[in-house]
């Protein structure tokens, strides 16, 4: 792809059309790092003497990193990945990145590269501020020490056209993806987590996570052969659903919140789906440090910017997601909650879903969902 191209790319991230997940999945295929692009002139002010952040794109904006702004005068480098997968591997071969930016149902793989550092939190001048249920959540801790620090969350869920599927209003459920009056009409995640997960659901699965029994991978199995041909398709790409939902294409899709952010102020009327069949799917990603970094000091403080508060309430507003500290909500207000369907009761929202876990068996997933795929 030509520089033009991959600049196009940037831009459509930048004017909101473009998922910052979407755009790390572009960036990864171009094979372009954050540090060093001439399409990203915040990340090329970064002096060569400062610490490096390796994970999502999106996240190279000032306003993120206040505090570390400040003191140094620009952002710390950065390097994206497409994916975790990605990333874990890179890790594993030997890239030293300071500052990694993994999510919670991934910790268990990024400790097991033996690259994770020991966090001391007496360092860390926001780490009260971490709301407790997130703070004492799975992977924070791991070997009896703090290698994992949650700054935000999110959902995966449905996002619907009320006009096009009234019978829905009220009636959340995760089984308008297999309704055959919206054959065609339909569409979901092409991934394990965000997709696959949920005809475990559907299947009655005790925990969607984990298909190390026969029986309950059978059940997925089924449950995914009558999804493949109710979708239009499977896509990862944010944009292609975001368009096909505002175009009446599509009825519903599977999404996260900040796609619903970005079609509602396109004004399209949808609404967002808290599935009676276990709520939505919660996500949580966080910062981890790379053992051994030269930049230990700077990482101390990156970890302590995106815990400001003001950092916290501008990824609120502008991202539409959860965050991790209390701080963050004290600056936004209840209609603006509201607005983004939130409130100032974060446990409260935490609990209305289900939050992702390491996929047990996962290359036998994998396998499964490739077969079902190929119509085996």
């Amino acid at each position: 792809m030509t520089e033009f191209n991959a600049k196009e790319i940037v831009a459509r991230y930048r004017s909101g059309k473009l998922s910052r997940r979407e755009l790390g999945r572009l960036m990864g295929m171009l094979g372009i790092a954050g540090a060093g692009s001439a399409m990203m002139p915040s990340m090329t002010a970064a002096a060569e003497e400062q610490a490096m952040v390796f994970g999502w794109a999106g996240y190279d904006d000032e306003n993120l990193w206040p505090t570390y702004v400040e003191k140094y005068g620009s952002l710390p480098r950065f390097t994206f990945w497409g994916d975790e997968e990605e990333g874990v591997t890179k890790l594993v071969t030997g890239f030293e990145p300071d500052i990694i930016f993994p999510c919670s149902y991934k910790i268990p793989k990024w400790y097991s590269t033996g690259r994770l550092a020991s966090i001391d939190t007496s360092r860390l001048k926001n780490w009260n501020d971490i709301l407790p249920s997130l703070r004492s959540m799975p992977g924070v801790e791991m070997g009896g020490n703090v290698v994992w620090v949650p700054v935000d969350w999110g959902l995966t869920s449905v996002v619907y056209r009320p006009d096009l599927a009234p019978e829905y209003v009220g009636n959340h459920s995760w089984e308008i993806l297999w309704d055959e009056k919206y054959q065609g009409r339909v569409a979901c995640f092409d991934s394990l987590v965000d997709c696959v997960t949920i005809a475990g659901t559907m299947a009655g699965l005790d925990n969607p996570f984990d298909y190390r029994s026969e029986a309950d991978m059978e059940a997925t199995r089924k449950r995914m052969q009558t999804l493949v041909p109710n979708l239009l398709y499977f896509s990862n790409d944010s944009t292609s659903l975001e368009q096909g939902i505002a175009s009446g294409e599509l009825v519903a899709a599977t999404v996260w919140n900040e796609s619903v952010t970005r079609l509602k102020a396109q004004g399209v009327n949808v609404e967002y789906m808290q599935p009676k069949e276990g709520g939505a799917q919660t996500w949580v990603c966080g910062l981890s440090m790379i053992a051994d970094s030269k930049y230990e000091d700077q990482a101390y403080e990156l970890i302590d910017a995106m815990l400001e508060p003001s950092s916290r309430a501008y990824e609120i507003r502008e991202f539409g997601y959860g965050v991790s500290t209390q701080g963050g909500y004290d600056l936004v207000s209840v209609e603006e909650l509201a607005e983004l369907g939130m409130t100032k009761d974060p446990d409260h929202d935490l609990a209305q879903g289900t939050f992702q876990e390491e996929i047990q068996n996962e290359e036998g997933l994998q396998a499964m969902f490739d077969e079902v795929k190929a119509g085996m």
